[in-house]
């Protein structure tokens, strides 16, 4: 019922405003604050309207739904006791201490088979990996002259002028 009421406060007190402030926008021209300030007024007065329908419609439903007390009372004396699936794990069957040994014993079991594939899986998987980054990664090596070539130029920077571009098919 809080919910209802504080949305209702809310969509009222969002209404109001939004309608004050487009009587203001349009007193003072400003026509393009009314316009948004009328839009938000449609679309609360749409999200109200439509809240105040899911309302009616869910009470509808609520009444309509409504199993008959008589009804209701008859099912719940007829129906079998609960059966308890899982009697064998409560402290009175005694047979707890058989469970959890064993319940213990399959968990070390499932962690060795898991650790067991894992370094299966990192001795046969590097090697081939690291291979096929190398072939992927191979169109990508330094050119094997090196970027600049080294004419024996004795280190003179000015030297590598006289040499002509490298071309783009070449290495």
């Amino acid at each position: 019922m809080r919910r209802r009421r504080i949305s209702g406060i809310l969509g009222g007190a969002v209404l109001a405003s939004t309608a004050l402030y487009f009587f203001v926008y349009l007193w003072r021209w400003e026509w393009n604050r009314a316009l948004i300030a009328g839009m938000l007024f449609i679309a609360t007065e749409v999200a109200v309207a439509a809240g105040v329908v899911l309302n009616r419609l869910r009470g509808l439903e609520n009444r309509l739904t409504a199993p008959d007390p008589a009804v209701l009372a008859r099912i719940r004396e007829t129906a079998p006791p609960p059966h308890d699936h899982f009697e064998w794990l409560s402290p009175k069957s005694g047979q707890l201490g058989v469970f959890v040994p064993v319940l213990i014993g399959m968990g070390v079991v499932a962690s060795g088979l898991a650790w067991l594939v894992e370094r299966l899986a990192r001795a046969t998987a590097g090697p081939a990996l690291e291979r096929g980054l190398a072939a992927r990664l191979s169109p990508l090596a330094w050119p094997s002259g090196g970027l600049i070539p080294d004419d024996g130029d004795d280190g003179d920077p000015l030297a590598m002028l006289d040499h002509p571009a490298p071309q783009a098919g070449r290495r």
